[in-house]
């Protein structure tokens, strides 16, 4: 069978794993998800999206809508909110059309990416295999009926792997400046996601073997001008508009206070998250939205959570285990899922359907990582992902959410496990093409 011919096939098939995806998306919105009450962050990317289509700006929907106030806001990266703008601004405004048009223009271009990574390290089956991972994963599909950014964050995270494997096999000052391009897009959709700058982009250029080091260098100088020049932007428009200085969001002082108090240091909710904290400290401080802007509330947050923290730094280790623990499903599952599937807005069925299949997922990833170990393909560009979470968790609090951005790479490493698997099977067959392991055709797997 030729190249071109197999080239042909995997197109084939992979855009029938998307389609047969957005379908299954689509049905999932409309009969379970249509007419859901918004609330929370999800409340805040879907009205601001429509304020933004509306003229009004970058404020805190919640305000404008009960008494017309303006408050400057910067809760999350814009780029979800840009989208659901666009959207909002043609037209499709409501709650059900911004979740089919999340599940359209990026659930499927996420699912073909997954495979697209995939591909660019494994072979054209094990792209179709992580493909067809990503389309039926519970923990990646189900955040299409949440209006949250978690969604664009897979897309840009299965982006990034992809473009990091192709730069190292075919290293580019070009394909750095791609990987600094697509990690700020990632960031753009969930801010943790800059780490990857330092725990993947930086070491996958800096190993590059076919370069001396000045070439590495500069590679890396290249990255860093790419992805700041993506960011730049934003982050002058944030520090035009508060009182302090504001880069890409103000979430993470409200998240690191929602998870610093006695709520979250002691009892059932240790490791977990809660507003009392900060509407305490706020309070101890005398600040209000009326008398304070974001900027001023987010500095006095941060300071009264490290305040917190050294008050009570021999608890921090239980604590920080407890949030290693409920990242990966381990400490009180059921009620984990039941508070999730409150918390972040989405059924409790799909909760627990996404806390009983991610343990399969997370089995098969770790024999993908083996696995990879094994041939000596690079794990970091999938690893590093899962570290820059397990860093945010350990320094703000643990719950599904937290995970969703990296689970298109957790489905990579399972579909690694599962492509050995059907190596076996067919080596088990007697199949001399199919089971044939030189390197001559493991060099044309890749092509």
């Amino acid at each position: 069978m030729t190249s071109s011919i197999r080239a042909r096939r995997f197109w084939t098939v992979l855009l029938a794993i998307a389609g047969l995806s957005l379908i299954w998306r689509i049905v999932f919105v409309l009969v379970w998800r249509d007419g859901i009450f918004i609330y929370g962050d999800a409340y805040f990317y879907h009205e601001s999206g429509r304020q933004l289509a509306d003229g009004v700006g970058w404020v805190n929907p919640l305000e404008y809508n009960n008494d017309g106030t303006q408050s400057p806001a910067a809760d999350h990266p814009p780029l979800y909110i840009l989208f659901l703008g666009f959207w909002s601004w043609v037209g499709l405004a409501g709650p059900t059309a911004h979740m089919i048009l999340t599940a359209i223009f990026i659930s499927t271009p996420m699912v073909i990416m997954t495979a697209l990574a995939a591909r660019e390290f494994g072979g054209r089956r094990l792209g179709l295999i992580a493909g067809g991972l990503a389309a039926i994963y519970p923990n990646i599909w189900s955040w299409d009926g949440t209006i949250l950014s978690e969604i664009l964050a897979m897309l840009f995270l299965s982006t990034t792997v992809y473009v990091v494997y192709r730069f190292w096999n075919r290293p580019s000052f070009g394909g750095a400046a791609l990987m600094g391009v697509s990690l700020s897009l990632a960031t753009f959709s969930r801010a943790e996601l800059l780490l990857l700058s330092v725990l993947v982009v930086t070491p996958m250029i800096l190993l590059v073997k076919q370069w001396d080091w000045r070439t590495r260098l500069s590679a890396l100088v290249i990255a860093g001008v790419a992805s700041a020049a993506v960011l730049a932007p934003w982050v002058a428009f944030n520090l035009s508009r508060f009182e302090k200085p504001v880069y890409l969001s103000e979430g993470y002082q409200i998240t690191l206070a929602t998870s610093t108090c006695d709520a979250t240091y002691y009892g059932d909710f240790t490791g977990y998250w809660s507003m009392t904290c900060p509407e305490q400290f706020l309070a101890e401080a005398g600040l209000t939205r009326e008398n304070s802007d974001q900027s001023e509330r987010s500095a006095v947050l941060l300071e009264k959570s490290i305040d917190y923290i050294q008050e009570n730094i021999t608890r921090l280790p239980t604590v920080v285990v407890v949030r290693w623990l409920r990242i990966v499903g381990l400490w009180k599952p059921v009620k984990q899922s039941d508070v999730d599937a409150y918390l972040e807005g989405r059924d409790l069925w799909v909760t627990r359907v996404a806390q009983t299949t991610s343990y399969v997922f997370m089995a098969l990833a770790a024999a993908g990582v083996v696995i990879m170990r094994r041939r000596r393909i690079p794990v970091l560009p999938l690893v590093g992902p899962l570290i820059a979470i397990f860093i945010t968790i350990t320094i703000t609090f643990a719950q599904n959410r937290y995970r969703a951005s990296v689970e298109p790479a957790i489905a990579i490493l399972a579909a690694v496990a599962v492509e050995q698997m059907v190596r076996g099977w067919l080596a088990l067959r007697d199949d001399p093409e199919d089971s044939e392991t030189s390197v001559d055709r493991e060099a044309s797997s890749l092509t």
